[in-house]
């Protein structure tokens, strides 16, 4: 028995291409409870395993097994980085996303100081708010005046001068 015999044993043809099927199957089925999307690669391979085993090359089981290794762990690994989905809008499930440019009242604050940030209270849909102006105008803003609202970031409102 010689190097070459020791690579080509194992099932081929029909055979080899019902074993890689029912593996992906069983991978793309275990895929779908758990929904990590990492198994979906595997299946992928074990599926393109079996296609190339209906060929009729020489594919021993070695080289199958090595040829679903690596197609395994290249599209792993090289997926994510090809497949991201670009998004233009903040993330969907933000709930303070829909607060960015409606209007707030102020409650107190945004008096004018030297050198630091206007900070005051507002509130936007009856919940009250710290805030922050992002002007540098030293007019004075009254209680009961609207702001603008920015943005939300660490708990804060940022908002401006309607």
């Amino acid at each position: 028995m010689d190097l070459s015999s020791v690579f080509q044993m194992g099932p081929f043809g029909i055979n080899a291409f019902w074993i890689w099927f029912i593996f992906g199957l069983l991978l793309l089925g275990v895929e779908i409870f758990i929904g990590t999307q990492w198994l979906l690669w595997s299946a992928a391979a074990a599926g393109v395993v079996a296609v190339v085993c209906l060929t009729g090359l020489p594919f021993g089981l070695f080289f199958q097994a090595l040829t679903f290794a690596i197609l395994s762990v290249v599209m792993g690994v090289l997926t994510p980085k090809f497949l991201k989905v670009a998004s233009h809008s903040p993330d969907v499930n933000d709930p303070h996303r829909r607060m960015v440019g409606k209007q707030a009242e102020i409650l107190s604050g945004f008096e004018p100081v030297v050198g630091g940030e206007r900070t005051g209270r507002v509130v936007f849909d009856g919940v009250e708010w710290p805030a922050v102006l992002n002007e540098v105008s030293e007019a004075h803003l009254a209680v009961n005046d609207r702001v603008l609202i920015e943005r939300v970031h660490e708990g804060r409102i940022f908002v401006k001068r309607v």
